[in-house]
């Protein structure tokens, strides 16, 4: 028999039932609504739109690994380039610049306490002293010092007037090597050693100014070191020269002189380049120009003996490959020597004192040379690769100032230039030192160079340089600790990646 009531579904119990949260909170139910219909949407735009949606995603991740991959590419590469460059290079850096060097507090007790550290000084050699004393201190594996026969010039009174057309004393200096000299004639003004060719017949009984503008240090540092012999082949009785600066405040720049076999020997300075345009102005509003050149250099018939300074730490696996760093600690009589190059063995020493205190053991060798006499004869760079050529694998010399790093000059095969590449990218790029360029490597560590050795510079920039280069400007107030600091940072990453050299440099 069948029933008189008819049976609910469960379904139509579970439609229309109200449950308790249900009638405290009418409004659920529309909101659940509200997002299975967003939900149907976007369902169906996915339908509708599928190929271009998957064109899109397609395209995000093509963006993603043009972003990521070089980057994995490039550890990896300088991952089998260089054992830990990496991490080592980012603990280097991030010592640096966060918690500080002491790179310009150095610096600052070296110019203070021996400024005017020229060959055969004792200002240079008790430099020297300290300069052991303080890395014997330091704690490194070795110090040593090695004797080194240098030139002994020394300046002397000096002195430079016009007498005519009227009364002027002008700033100058001599220049190193010269010999000295009491001349009074007349002035001939040229720009360059063509015009003095064409101008040869006047030259005889005369000084010889060579007022050539300052393009670049390599062009126009050829007066300074050869016209002195150039005027004296036509007869002139002394030779003066326009700074080589492209800026001054009435300073006179010095700097090395060098006579040719065969030729009178006469002397020669350096003026400013507002006394050098003056006397060009003059010359052309028909002035004859008559100049006193009073000097009292002379160089010394017995050279002298001063030393190159050097420290190291041991490598663990090659201790017998060394990667050389350095600076020169001499400087020009007249400078402090904080720029040129205080600053370079300075900051050359304080990375080796970085990696020593970060306790990074490099497989490599890596040793820090304050060579001596760079500037009047670079006897020291020529003694250090007499003895140690054979032993170099690389060495980086800092010799153009500590300013903001940019990278190096590197003179070595073209495979070992792309892997330094490699390298700066990958590790110098937080300051930006990434510039690695065939160029020119310094005046000590290029006697390594010209033996078959690679090698390097640091590069700075120099947009001031040479405005101080030479000159009694040549002193702290120029100086930055964070610069500096940098350039610590940019040398220490530099030798440790490069002790760190997985086999053989290329």
């Amino acid at each position: 028999m069948a029933s008189q009531y008819t049976k609910l579904q469960s379904i139509d119990v579970e439609d229309n039932l109200l449950l308790p949260y249900q009638v405290s909170n009418p409004n659920q139910k529309k909101s659940q609504n509200k997002i299975i219909l967003y939900l149907n949407k976007v369902k169906g735009y996915i339908i509708k739109k599928w190929k271009v949606l998957l064109l899109l995603t397609f395209v995000l991740l093509l963006i993603a690994g043009v972003i990521l991959i070089p980057v994995l590419v490039l550890r990896y590469k300088t991952s089998t380039i260089s054992d830990q460059c990496g991490e080592y290079g980012k603990e280097i850096i991030n010592s640096a610049l966060q918690k500080g060097t002491d790179a310009y507090s150095r610096l600052s007790t070296l110019v203070t306490l021996f400024p005017g550290r020229l060959s055969g000084t004792e200002q240079l050699e008790n430099a020297i002293d300290w300069i052991q004393e303080m890395m014997i201190e330091d704690g490194f594996d070795l110090v040593k010092t090695d004797d080194v026969e240098v030139t002994h010039w020394v300046r002397g009174d000096e002195s430079a007037t016009i007498l005519e057309p009227y009364h002027r004393k002008m700033n100058m200096l001599g220049l190193g090597g010269s010999i000295a000299g009491n001349v009074t004639a007349e002035v001939i003004v040229v720009s360059s050693f063509d015009e003095l060719d064409i101008v040869q017949d006047q030259v005889k009984g005369k000084i010889v100014l060579f007022n050539a503008i300052f393009t670049n240090y390599s062009s126009t540092v050829q007066y300074r070191s050869g016209g002195a012999s150039a005027a004296a082949k036509y007869g002139g009785v002394a030779a003066l020269v326009r700074s080589i600066t492209p800026y001054s405040l009435g300073t006179p720049h010095t700097g090395v002189m060098f006579y040719q076999s065969g030729i009178d020997k006469i002397p020669t300075a350096a003026i400013t380049l507002e006394d050098a345009d003056l006397i060009q102005n003059l010359v052309l509003l028909n002035q004859t120009v008559v100049i006193n050149l009073y000097m009292e250099a002379q160089t010394m018939e017995t050279n002298a003996i001063s030393r190159n300074v050097m420290a190291q730490i041991n490598g663990s696996t090659y201790p017998d490959e060394v990667v050389v760093i350095g600076g020169h600690t001499d400087s020009w009589d007249v400078a402090q020597g904080a720029m040129d190059d205080g600053g370079g063995i300075i900051v050359a020493w304080e990375a080796l004192r970085l990696i020593k205190s970060l306790g990074i053991i490099p497989k490599r060798t890596i040793r820090v040379v304050g060579w001596t006499n760079e500037e009047n004869g670079a006897a020291g760079g020529a003694a250090y690769a007499q003895l140690y050529t054979n032993e170099t694998f690389f060495s980086i010399e800092s010799d153009i100032g500590v300013t903001q790093p940019l990278g190096f000059n590197v003179i070595a095969s073209d495979q070992t230039i792309d892997d330094l590449q490699l390298i700066a990218d990958k590790v110098l790029s937080p300051i930006k030192a990434t510039s690695i360029v065939e160029g020119e490597v310094g005046t000590d560590n290029g006697f390594l160079v010209s033996n078959g050795k690679p090698g390097a510079q640091l590069i700075t920039d120099q947009s001031k340089y040479f405005w101080y280069h030479h000159t009694a400007g040549d002193a702290m107030d120029k100086m930055d600790s964070s610069q500096m600091n940098q350039c610590v940072a940019a040398m220490a990453t530099m030798a440790l990646c490069i002790s760190n050299w997985i086999g053989p440099l290329n």
